[in-house]
């Protein structure tokens, strides 16, 4: 494909000359004018974009956090990270590798010393990390501003679909410096293999999903080899770079607590992920396969057209690398559902590479020399200067100054974080998985009861009642083997013999939401009567004491 010269400029879409690499366009414009300092860029409004929605119409969730929280309290308290499952009476001696324990420290230390509305605050400003992340890698190679900010959005939407206070927060940074680092080999210089090795050990201890990265480094060692191979060359060395990325990466991976176990524990969740057999994951939403048919299906599907659009309407031949980016992700994407986020990232080249040219194209076919055409052409051009002219970081930086306003008010004033939002406190974030009123009746109850307690409430009752409570099951699914997960299933389905999984276990109460059939059930049971209720649960206590338990 031509380039187009300069003197072209003018009759070439602007989407399109600005993705050629040497875009004369650009290289026309005026040097920084001191006069425009105050002029927002693209870059910034992106960025007050993600963190105004994030902060007061698109919250964060907290479905998980506050394990996470207990496990950052023990840690600190202790000095030492849990082996075994202290929080639970049904599998206290099972093993329990936390992987994650460095975010479980940070968000236990942050929520303990700043309180709610920082830890809040934490998830939101990760998340805007992340975009601006992103936003870096895509200008890289639209050389548009305008489109850099679109392609930005949609990654952030596909990332906004789990927005919510767990470690694989950390887990996307770390993904997006990898894929930095992947489409920039010469980046770090003679440094590199520190940066990679600081990279991946922070990864390592923040959270399990640095197996991707190792993945991905191995996918840009595949796409080297078989470029090198196919353009007949002696020259190995983009992939001996690759390679020490790799072994530099592995390594650094087995500088936790865990050691050589901490880069293993991975390589189990996928094997029970892939397997296809009964597992502890085989029941938990976030691993099911997004499927074809579902809303997430088709909202993968969507997007990838959306890509092998920007892909075939460029007329540039993709790159072999990108083009398993999109393929290998698609894949993890389709098969589970928490995958879909890094689709959204991983997609990130194909479509700053190829979208502007396609849009530039298809625009240009369409409208011509149209007055819309111009317009388009003038909006593109303006946005460029507007990019090149202004302090990127102007606006970002008053952004968080009034986010920080905003959370540092008090509740009663109008524009304090919890009149903006509703939001009061961390259960706010996600109700339905605290139970706020059942909480309180189980603490007056005493402690040293067997609950059969509803899954998604786990978290909460670990953090809320340990160490005087412990669990029968909860969203750590490492921690139980498979025959509790069984049981559990067994008495939430109502399956033959779910009376005596209550009897074996000795529960002395079952801890539901009124509207399951669980809990409609044991509303007919003689044996069982209301202890307390409201509108998002209710208690059930036996009449008399559970039976002992038979030997066998």
């Amino acid at each position: 494909m031509k380039r187009c010269s300069a003197a072209l400029v003018p009759r070439c879409p602007a989407w399109y000359t600005a993705s050629m690499g040497e875009d004369a366009a650009i290289q026309t414009l005026p040097s920084q004018d001191p006069r425009s300092v105050w002029i927002p860029s693209i870059f910034g409004l992106t960025i007050c974009l993600v963190v105004v929605a994030t902060t007061l119409s698109l919250h964060i969730k907290a479905d998980d956090i506050w394990w996470h929280l207990k496990t950052g309290e023990y840690i600190l308290t202790n000095w030492s990270l849990p082996d075994q499952n202290i929080f639970s009476f049904t599998a206290p001696e099972h093993a329990w590798l936390p992987h994650e324990w460095a975010s479980e420290v940070v968000f236990y230390a942050v929520y303990t010393w700043f309180g709610h509305k920082a830890l809040i605050a934490l998830g939101i400003v990760l998340n805007a990390i992340a975009c601006a992340l992103i936003y870096g890698l895509t200008v890289r190679y639209s050389r548009s501003p305008f489109l850099s900010a679109l392609i930005t959005v949609l990654a952030t939407l596909m990332m906004l679909g789990n927005f919510s206070l767990r470690p694989y927060l950390f887990g996307n940074l770390f993904f997006i410096f990898t894929l930095h680092a992947m489409e920039e080999p010469s980046a770090g210089g003679r440094l590199r293999p520190v940066f990679v090795f600081l990279l991946f050990t922070a990864w390592a201890n923040f959270h399990g999903s640095f197996i991707i990265g190792l993945a991905l480094i191995l996918l840009y060692m595949v796409a080297s080899f078989t470029a090198q191979i196919r353009a007949r060359r002696r020259s190995f060395a983009p992939l001996k770079s690759l390679a020490i990325d790799l072994g530099v990466a592995v390594v650094a991976c087995t500088f936790t607590p865990h050691h050589i176990f901490g880069l293993i524990f991975p390589f189990t969740y996928l094997q029970n992920a892939f397997s296809g057999k009964m597992t502890y994951l085989t029941n938990i939403s976030e691993w099911q396969s997004a499927g074809f048919s579902t809303p997430l299906g088709r909202m993968i599907t969507f997007y990838i057209l959306f890509c092998l659009f920007a892909i075939a309407g460029s007329g540039v031949m993709p790159s072999p690398i990108h083009v398993g980016l999109l393929v290998a992700f698609s894949v993890f994407a389709y098969t589970t559902i928490r995958n879909i986020p890094l689709l959204g990232i991983a997609a990130t080249p194909v479509l700053a590479r190829h979208l502007p040219r396609a849009l530039g194209r298809a625009w240009k076919r369409l409208l011509g020399r149209t007055p819309i055409f111009g317009l388009t052409e003038r909006l593109h051009d303006n946005s460029i200067r507007i990019e090149r002219r202004a302090r990127k970081l102007l606006l970002p930086v008053l952004t968080f100054a009034a986010l920080l306003l905003v959370f540092s008010l008090p509740a009663s004033c109008g524009v304090s974080y919890a009149r903006l939002t509703g939001i009061r406190d961390m259960a706010d974030l996600s109700p339905a998985f605290y139970p706020r009123g059942l909480l309180a009746r189980i603490q007056q109850r005493g402690s040293q009861q067997r609950v059969f307690q509803y899954f998604n409430w786990g978290g909460a009752f670990i953090w809320a009642l340990y160490p005087g409570q412990r669990v029968f099951i909860d969203q750590r699914n490492d921690c139980y083997p498979m025959e509790v997960f069984l049981d559990y299933f067994a008495v939430h389905e109502l399956e033959g013999g779910w009376r005596g999984v209550l009897d074996r276990w000795q529960i002395d109460t079952v801890a539901y939401p009124p509207d399951e059939p669980l809990a409609r059930k044991l509303r007919q049971e003689p044996g069982w009567t209301v202890d307390y209720e409201d509108d998002q649960s209710v208690l059930f206590a036996r009449r008399l004491a559970p039976p002992p338990p038979r030997e066998e």
